[in-house]
């Protein structure tokens, strides 16, 4: 992952204001100073990150005032050692690393006042359970904090919403169109996703509903992507060769996207979630 208000996908401004507006109702403040400025106490003694990836979450939690220790954990080892290697280069920060498999092993010892997710649950083969042990090293007072993938279970959107966007796909230059016959489909083949990568996505569509169940809704906030993704997962590399040009595409794209989020023809594939943890967790 990028920085926690980088926009996915691609560098751009435009993007980055429209991602940061829908997560957080500001165009200048993206999920994770928002969750940080209204959701967490002033001081926070220790704080895990799960799914740290090249470590740029734990490095913003680390320049932000309160912040004590962090311990950043994901499942991927050369991830977790090239974000070891980045965060030395911040004066001061307490901020250690660790692999974490959430299929054989129990989440890191708590209690944490903070708890932040990042991308990881919907990669997860059991997103409940990660939820439950993640609710287990939360102090009473603590919050729980993701920003993950919450659309259609493997990336498998109606055709009303493939409509939509082959519709937007034919006012694109042919370097962000790729190859039109995939157009049929827009989006990876399901079962080759399953054989690829057999946890990506499979229960995202759930992933609200757990954490609602394990923890008390403080809020939620839809969080882009609505028209984007459908339209450009897995066609990032057609950008990068006009900025200019990628920029005017996005602008308008952007726009688009708010209007049909408004107007409820498009629901965010994303989302933003805070919670504290219920006296009684679900199972």
């Amino acid at each position: 992952m990028r920085d926690p208000g980088a926009p996915f996908w691609v560098p751009s401004p435009a993007l980055q204001a429209h991602l940061n507006r829908a997560a957080s109702g500001d165009p200048g403040i993206d999920w994770l100073t928002h969750v940080r400025s209204r959701h967490l106490p002033s001081r926070i003694a220790r704080t895990l990150v799960v799914g740290c990836g090249e470590g740029h979450v734990e490095r913003a939690l680390a320049r932000m005032p309160g912040v004590g220790d962090i311990l950043a954990v994901d499942t991927d080892a050369g991830a977790v050692e090239r974000a070891r290697r980045r965060s030395g280069v911040l004066a001061g920060t307490r901020v250690a690393h660790a692999v974490w498999n959430p299929g054989a092993e129990p989440p890191p010892e708590g209690p944490f006042d903070a708890v932040v997710v990042q991308g990881f649950l919907h990669h997860a083969a059991d997103p409940g359970a990660v939820l439950r042990g993640l609710r287990s090293v939360l102090s009473p007072r603590g919050r729980l904090a993701f920003f993950d993938y919450v659309g259609p279970n493997r990336f498998a959107y109606d055709e009303a919403t493939l409509a939509i966007a082959r519709r937007y796909a034919r006012l694109l230059p042919q370097r962000l169109v790729g190859d039109p016959q995939k157009w049929r489909t827009a989006l990876p083949d399901s079962a080759e996703l399953s054989r690829s990568r057999p946890t990506e996505a499979a229960r995202s569509e759930e992933i609200l509903g757990l954490a609602r169940r394990v923890f008390r809704e403080e809020a939620v906030r839809g969080a882009g992507g609505a028209l984007l993704h459908p339209l450009f997962a897995g066609r990032e590399s057609g950008f990068g060769a006009d900025r200019d040009g990628d920029e005017r595409v996005l602008s308008v794209l952007c726009a688009a996207e708010r209007k049909l989020v408004a107007d409820q023809s498009l629901r965010d594939p994303f989302a933003l979630f805070v919670g504290r943890p219920r006296e009684s967790a679900a199972g």
